[in-house]
């Protein structure tokens, strides 16, 4: 038996060949590894929060969240301060409309986090989480020094936020600015350094807008006295997060609380600066 090939018929339409292409490409992001994407996460926030130990798909999948600093030695980042629980998303997307919806499920939460996204825009829904203190190390100062334990709760608005492609007209047409707020409250605030216990209680009130975010602290109870502002820009020259204020002690506590303030910042009058 004789195998002939035929050379004669017409080459294969370049319609097929765009339909290959995009089929290869659909198959290539449908399994793509969260690991692939992880180190971004990271880098976008200056290794304050990172994915640890990600499995599965950016579609499906699981991970903790871990919570750290640069390490300005060696580059890259420094081992965990503290880890999260794993939590698990789901996601599925609808091509003709160009939208996903993921869904989260955390133990943390108080309910699944619902997250519409596409590439114009991202809206999270309102939600509230409770965790442990300790994953505020991650944040910096005072929080890095303080190497806080007690008890954290965050509650969020709807939040929006403008995508990469908002500014084109064939996806940006009708989006709304970024906006939305989140609230942190941290409890019955101890200091493994700190003899004084508790420390106090504070609030992070944090405001989202197309600039970026900037956010507040201030104390609501105890000896240690926090307060300042706070910037997490994404403007060109200015990017990357910022924080400056002050600590102080009620005038009851100030000899019991001179050496933590002193570990804090530098001191400038009654107050001690806080910055990075």
């Amino acid at each position: 038996m004789k195998l002939v090939l035929d050379f004669t018929h017409p080459k294969l339409p370049k319609l097929f060949w765009a339909a290959l292409v995009f089929a290869c490409l659909v198959v290539i992001v449908r399994q793509m590894p969260i690991s692939w994407v992880s180190g971004s996460l990271a880098s976008q926030t200056g290794c304050r929060v990172m994915l640890q130990q990600p499995i599965g798909t950016i579609w499906q999948g699981s991970a903790a969240l871990a919570f750290s600093e640069p390490n300005a030695t060696e580059g890259g980042c420094r081992d965990p301060m503290s880890v999260t629980e794993r939590f698990h998303w789901s996601t599925s997307c609808k091509l003709l409309s160009m939208t996903c919806n993921t869904e989260l499920q955390f133990a943390a939460f108080e309910q699944a986090q619902l997250i519409s996204w596409s590439l114009s825009k991202t809206q999270i829904a309102a939600n509230e989480i409770k965790l442990p203190a300790n994953v505020l190390e991650g944040l910096g100062n005072p929080w890095s020094t303080l190497r806080p334990r007690g008890e954290l709760g965050a509650r969020w608005t709807d939040i929006n936020l403008v995508g990469l492609m908002a500014n084109l007209p064939v996806f940006g047409a009708g989006n709304t600015p970024s906006s939305g707020v989140i609230r942190i409250i941290i409890s019955n605030l101890t200091s493994p350094i700190s003899p004084v216990k508790p420390l106090g209680g504070y609030e992070i009130s944090a405001n989202i807008a197309d600039t970026g975010m900037n956010w507040t602290l201030s104390t609501t109870s105890g000896p240690l006295l926090l307060k300042g502002q706070g910037e997490l820009s994404n403007k060109v020259g200015s990017k990357g997060m910022q924080f400056s204020g002050e600590a102080s002690a009620s005038p009851e506590s100030q000899e019991s609380l001179i050496g933590l303030l002193s570990l804090l910042g530098k001191k400038e009058g009654d107050t001690y600066r806080l910055k990075f």
